[in-house]
């Protein structure tokens, strides 16, 4: 359901009178006319061709947690106006550390919210919600109808590992770019497949369909994040997920909302047909340590790494197929 089935039907170029969810009315201008304003102090930054491509172009949000959920708002507030939002969870209470959820929105469907949320922004805006998610039902046809995907499917747990990889694989099938992201304590990672080029396999041909990467996320994530995305702060965690002592993985909102930040530009370019690095690293805590400190981290975390391979391997060995932690997976 788009937002406009909510507002009373208006002859093309009237104004039309919205209700909002607080339910207050308001009267906004024909649709042309609200979206010229709407994106008026993008006017200089973001050329008047990919604005409208932009507006024109339907883009997937697989996953609305964390990453999916940190680039919903700015899209639609870049211009974005039509986009499917396909996630099957709602929020609980430890959602609120960093994710765009409220108290009174705990139990509610979380692409349902910001389907609810983005009418208040922009109520011509199409935002179509798919609570089931990624789902064999309808991958197909989802993917079928987007021109970019953001791939924002969780892989802290198992079930939606095989999502992500069905995704992914009828994206590369049908020349759809997907932009992903992974927040790794203050680091976050942007992946780009871009699939309409030639030769770029489904995640550049490191998640196997018959591994025991789709079956673990550790597995998963060794074979997807680089050694230079896994820093100091998270070593540690990393150590004790892989010794059963801690469930889940810690994550925190600076890291999330990078997301939202870089992606935003990559759609543009993306959108436009420009080629864009497939790999973006930006890690936080190091870009605001002086030289010294960041030496001295380096040094820990190297030697961290170290004892931290040693230690999968040790865990791995017996194995069929023992793997060092993680490889690295594609170049920038």
């Amino acid at each position: 359901m788009s937002a406009r089935d909510t507002a009373p039907a208006s002859p093309a170029g009237a104004a039309t009178a919205y209700t909002l969810s607080n339910g207050q009315q308001v009267v906004l201008p024909p649709h042309d006319e609200f979206y010229a304003q709407f994106v008026a102090r993008n006017r200089g930054l973001v050329p008047a061709d990919e604005q409208e491509r932009l507006r024109r172009a339907t883009i997937l949000v697989a996953g609305c947690g964390s990453i999916g959920g940190a680039v919903v708002e700015p899209l639609v507030r870049l211009g974005a106006e039509h986009l499917i939002l396909a996630e099957p969870g709602d929020y609980d209470l430890h959602n609120l550390n960093r994710q765009a959820v409220r108290l009174q929105d705990l139990g509610r469907n979380k692409a349902e919210v910001f389907q609810e949320r983005m009418r208040d922004i922009n109520p011509y805006a199409e935002v179509e919600v798919d609570p089931r998610g990624i789902v064999a039902e309808n991958v197909e046809a989802l993917v079928a109808r987007a021109d970019l995907i953001v791939d924002g499917v969780d892989v802290t747990t198992r079930p939606p590992l095989w999502s992500k990889y069905a995704l992914h694989e009828r994206a590369q099938r049908r020349g759809i770019p997907v932009v992903s992201g992974y927040d790794v304590a203050g680091l976050q990672l942007l992946r780009i497949y871009d699939y309409r080029q030639p030769g770029v396999r489904v995640l550049d041909g490191n998640v196997r369909p018959d591994g025991p990467e789709l079956r673990e996320p550790m597995a998963f994530l060794r074979r997807v994040i680089p050694i230079g995305a896994v820093p100091l702060e998270i070593i540690d965690e990393l150590r004790q997920q892989l010794h059963g002592a801690r469930d889940g993985f810690p994550q925190i909102v600076y890291t999330a909302n990078l997301f939202g930040v870089v992606a935003l530009q990559a759609t543009l370019d993306l959108l436009s047909g420009r080629t864009v690095r497939r790999q973006v690293i930006v890690d936080v805590p190091t870009l605001l340590r002086p030289r010294a400190a960041r030496l001295r981290v380096a040094a820990a975390r190297l030697y961290g790494l170290y004892h931290l391979n040693n230690e999968f391997r040790r865990a791995l060995r017996g194995s069929r197929e023992p793997e060092e932690l993680p490889h690295a997976a594609g170049g920038p």
